[in-house]
């Protein structure tokens, strides 16, 4: 891409600094990509498209003669002290090294595909808020780690042996990090290179794990995210000179711990022959598998050993959480508009609908006296009811039984950024390097057993309602 660096529209970016730049392009980065995501683009969005790509291109530019000119500081051949930057401008000269290996890293895994956009700009952002993610990315996103990874992979017992010394001090510093994060050494766990972490490439998941598209994600490196909640700060208006009224909101910690998520990946001792063409199909097998497990935990796990799932969470709120059907047994129209009146106004603008596709399928037959729809929106890609988001989850009831007496938890609706899931930074892999058959004899395979951290929980039940439809057997 061509752009003149000293074009007028670049100014507002003229003398910021790294950590500056890295912000602002994480900006800009999440805005292309909600551009990207649009069915169509208009005249407008396409020319916003072209502005934030010169923009991009202009950050890649100035970080890099920035890293140029840092390079000759360290040389001697520029005298120490001497400002620098683009358009003249001085640069923030307390640059951590550890920061900016692990962007390097990631931006390298980025132009080789290995991370999405949206994988990619997460990784940014733990990076430059979470010293322990830093340090993961800096260590274990390395090209030498993920070939050192890559012969362990194919040769539990000697691969090791194969490690060229660049591989042997990436594993060294990467073992170093584990140990920070487990608290404790162990043997024979290897943390997964940064591009297969499932904590960092279920990002782009959105079309498979609904939930994740739509709440609150956050990272941890602790055994658990310690969040508040509040109902919110109450204003009022106030008479000249008279005493403020007392708003201080009612802070409630709400901690989500993070249970083990274990995925066990069996392959043939002949993909060994090719330790990285392994590696990207073990980064398939390791997002579907843990997607598979999240979809149902998140909608409807108990909390034990477990994720708590948003249904759970909510059955077990009640009160005004729960909105009864119309008593007929069945889901009808009205059950619709009655749901989305029930909420607050507080939580209506980000407010969202979401059920299983069943249901989903149910509301978009639902047809006026004349015979049109009643919901057309809810046919549409990305599909929409009532003016508000609609969702699948496929973890929710999908059908309701009026022979059976139960519950059916059957459509939900509220602003899904307080129902927060936890992904522990940092996954781990044991190899196992023979497989026995039932007769104890070798299969000729080898063994891959992961294990990661996640959690989920709802912090404000009071931003959703449930839609119940009883039936009676």
């Amino acid at each position: 891409m061509t752009i003149n660096m000293k074009d007028a529209k670049f100014d507002r970016l003229r003398g910021l600094t790294d950590d500056q730049f890295a912000a602002e392009r994480l900006r800009l980065r999440t805005e292309a990509t909600e551009l990207t995501e649009r069915i169509e683009l208009t005249a407008d969005d396409s020319e916003r498209f072209d502005s934030l790509a010169d923009d991009l291109e202009y950050i890649k530019r100035a970080l890099e003669q920035h890293s140029r000119l840092r390079e000759l500081v360290e040389a001697g051949s520029i005298e120490a002290g001497a400002s620098f930057g683009v358009g003249g401008a001085s640069t923030h000269k307390d640059s951590d090294p550890v920061r900016d290996q692990a962007l390097r890293n990631i931006e390298r895994a980025h132009k080789a595909g290995r991370l999405t956009e949206s994988a990619a700009t997460l990784s940014e952002h733990l990076v430059g808020t979470d010293s322990v993610a830093a340090r993961l990315a800096a260590t274990t996103g390395s090209d030498a780690y993920r070939s050192a990874f890559a012969k362990l992979v194919t040769d539990p017992q000697r691969g090791h042996m194969l490690w060229t010394p660049d591989e042997g001090q990436a594993y060294r510093d990467a073992d170093k990090v584990r140990g920070l994060i487990e608290g404790s050494g162990g043997t024979g766990k290897h943390l997964v290179p940064w591009d297969l972490d499932p904590s960092v490439i279920l990002t782009n998941a959105g079309s498979v794990s609904p939930l994740r598209e739509i709440s609150r994600v956050v990272q941890t490196n602790s055994n658990a995210w310690n969040g508040v909640s509040s109902a919110g700060v109450t204003s009022d208006w106030t008479a000249e000179t008279a005493q403020a009224p007392d708003g201080t909101p009612t802070l409630v910690p709400e901690p989500i711990p993070v249970h083990k998520a274990a995925s066990w990946v069996p392959f043939s001792i002949e993909l060994e022959q090719d330790g990285l063409h392994l590696l990207a199909e073990l980064q398939k097998l390791l997002v579907d598998s843990a997607v598979q497990l999240e979809n149902t935990a998140f909608a409807t796990g108990s909390g034990s050993g477990q994720p708590t799932g948003l249904i759970t969470a909510l059955v077990a709120a009640g009160g005004s959480v729960i909105v009864p059907g119309t008593g007929t047994e069945a889901l009808v129209s009205a059950d619709v508009y009655a749901l989305q009146n029930a909420l607050g106004s507080r939580w209506q603008a980000n407010a969202s609908f979401a059920g299983n596709l069943a249901v989903l399928n149910t509301i978009r037959q639902f047809e006026t006296t004349n015979g049109a729809l009643k919901f057309p929106s809810a046919q549409n890609v990305p599909a929409s009811l009532l003016s508000r988001p609609l969702h699948e989850i496929s973890g929710m009831d999908g059908v309701i039984n009026a022979a059976a007496t139960e519950s059916n938890y059957s459509l939900v609706y509220g602003d899904f950024q307080n129902f927060v899931i936890v992904d522990r930074v940092g996954t781990t892999v044991e190899l196992v390097p023979h497989l026995m058959g039932a007769n104890g004899r070798p299969t000729g395979e080898r063994g891959l057993y992961m294990f990661r951290r996640v959690g989920s929980d709802v912090v404000n039940p009071a931003a959703f309602k449930l839609l119940r439809i009883n039936t009676t057997a």
